[in-house]
């Protein structure tokens, strides 16, 4: 009897062990079966908020999970001095191979990733809540801004290169603006702002605004007495003349005798052209100034001579003036030398 339920209790913790092991099987073969791939990048920044197992996200779809952090130098520059080495944060992620691969391709190639970082792929920190917790988020950003940390290694697993997380460049940010505003010397600042605001009311105290106020009011109430609808009616009177004159002026314009203006004035200006080009018009001058030349000589030369017939010219017209003086009081004197005698009348 002892024996019968001795085999039923060894029995029945066989049946539990079989049953427990078919369950870990049941629960694990998703992930004992899923193909998974090794994906690094890295950060010049910390990384802060992410441990082993920290969420692995493709625009929001869990897609894996952190499985190793360190620094880059561990792995690849061990054979340089520290001053050469680059203290970047190195980080591993274990990822299902669905996200890069293909039904050929369980593992994806770089040639495949590269394409894709060519778009703007790449891996930044993300906050997760406010519990100060992070994960990693792949995602395509803008190639052009999204600079690539240099390195001269040969990454030993798939490669994407990071980006910065938007919380750092808040941070950074901030912190650029604290020290800033730490050099600021906030004292002094603020007394030339008081000293400012002194002077302005010391400038503003004298001005009578009040008067000020009351012309503007005086000035506003005559505009508004003045008759804009007529004033407005004969601009646009005047406006219509203005059309009207313009309008009138280009049908002037538009005669042929305008438009064959400029033609004509062309050819003036090359029959003149002609003209002045023209050797026998130099030829002529030239003559011209000869001739003016010995004109200039024989005035010269007789000038005295000219001199004396003028004065004999003079004297000859005031004799000429004398005898028809004398003519005019005497005619008889013209035809008689001597003047006749009076009349004297016969004696009865």
């Amino acid at each position: 009897m002892e024996q019968k339920s001795n085999f039923r209790l060894g029995l029945f913790i066989l049946s539990a062990i079989l049953i427990g092991a078919l369950l870990m099987i049941g629960l694990g073969s998703g992930r004992w079966f899923n193909k998974q791939f090794i994906l690094e990048t890295y950060f010049n920044e910390s990384v802060q908020g992410l441990d082993l197992g920290s969420k692995v996200r493709y625009r929001g779809v869990v897609v894996g999970e952190v499985s190793a952090i360190t620094f880059t130098y561990a792995r690849y520059q061990q054979a340089l001095p520290n001053a050469q080495r680059n203290q970047y944060v190195l980080i591993e992620m274990r990822l299902a191979s669905e996200l890069f691969g293909s039904k050929k391709l369980s593992v994806p190639l770089q040639e495949v990733i590269d394409a894709e970082i060519a778009k703007g792929l790449r891996v930044k920190i993300a906050p997760q809540g406010l519990t100060g917790t992070s994960y990693l988020e792949i995602d395509y950003l803008d190639a052009k801004t999204s600079r690539q940390l240099p390195f001269d290694w040969q990454a030993e697993h798939l490669y994407i290169p990071s980006a910065p997380s938007t919380v750092n460049q808040i941070v950074n940010g901030a912190q650029d603006l604290l020290g800033k505003l730490q050099k600021l010397d906030i004292e002094r600042t603020l007394n030339r702002i008081d000293n400012l605001l002194a002077t302005a009311q010391e400038k503003i105290d004298p001005i009578p605004l009040a008067n000020m106020a009351k012309k503007t009011d005086q000035v506003l109430g005559q505009l508004a007495a003045l008759p804009m609808q007529q004033i407005a009616s004969e601009a646009a009177a005047l406006i219509a003349e203005t059309r009207q004159s313009n309008q009138a002026l280009q049908t002037v314009l538009a005669q042929p005798g305008w438009l064959s203006a400029p033609a004509d004035l062309a050819l003036a200006a090359q029959s003149a052209r002609r003209v002045l080009d023209d050797p026998a018009l130099a030829s002529s001058v030239q003559r011209i100034d000869k001739i003016t030349q010995r004109l200039d000589r024989l005035s010269l030369g007789r000038e005295r001579e000219i001199g004396e017939l003028i004065d004999n010219l003079n004297g000859a017209s005031i004799s000429l003036q004398s005898l028809l003086e004398k003519a005019d009081r005497q005619p008889s004197q013209l035809l008689f030398a001597d003047p006749p005698a009076p009349y004297t009348p016969p004696k009865p």
